[in-house]
């Protein structure tokens, strides 16, 4: 909330919070905010704040309002300049609102059940039969979505990031490339067995 601090004077260290709508200051005690100062009018001036916006009205005072050493009649007082009403000298602040953002808790991995088997990540009380090959989760077989393809070929996937799901323990399989050499050396073999074959059956 924006607010006045009070520099110097017999109100000096005291702030005024400015509620939305005009307050009235001066040194009257009929006014939203009194100073007990010769130099300030009775009714001195007025401050305004309206649509984000803070606006200072002198109401016909003696020594006058000034903002940062220039007298004014009407202005807008912007954060960090100086309000001086008579020789009372006070600074605008736009006080930050405090913004509260709640820690998040990470995602905690699937408990297990009582018997040590992985329990379903949606129902704490199931035991899981699927695992999720892209998170990692796993799942009970009423949680899984099932797509069926033309050809009758069944997609099982996860309700949590869409990827492909597996029967809990199955491994990942994983394509072994031959080498140049290993296929050459399995030729080799298979001719010479042939020939040996031959020999022994003539």
């Amino acid at each position: 909330m924006p607010q006045l601090a009070i520099k110097s004077g017999s109100r000096a260290a005291q702030t005024i919070e400015l509620p939305l709508g005009a307050i009235r200051l001066g040194r009257d005690s009929t006014n939203d905010f009194c100073f007990d100062d010769a130099t300030v009018s009775s009714r001195h001036c007025e401050v305004i704040l309206q649509d984000g916006t803070v606006r200072v009205q002198d109401l016909g005072s003696t020594n006058g309002t000034f903002i940062d050493g220039q007298q004014i009649k009407e202005a807008v007082l912007l954060p960090g300049q100086t309000l001086n009403l008579g020789s009372v000298e006070i600074a605008f602040e736009d006080a930050p609102a405090h913004i509260a953002i709640p820690a998040l808790t990470p995602q905690q991995p699937n408990p297990f059940l009582a018997d040590g088997a992985p329990a379903c990540y949606n129902h704490s009380g199931s035991h899981a039969t699927m695992e999720c090959a892209q998170c990692s989760k796993t799942f009970c077989e009423l949680c899984i979505h099932q797509i069926r393809r033309m050809g009758g070929a069944c997609l099982k996937l996860c309700p949590v990031c869409g990827g492909h799901c597996r029967p809990l323990g199955q491994p990942k399989v994983e394509k072994k490339r031959k080498s140049r050499i290993s296929s050459w050396l399995g030729k080799l073999t298979a001719k010479m067995t042939g020939r040996l074959t031959r020999t022994i059956l003539s």
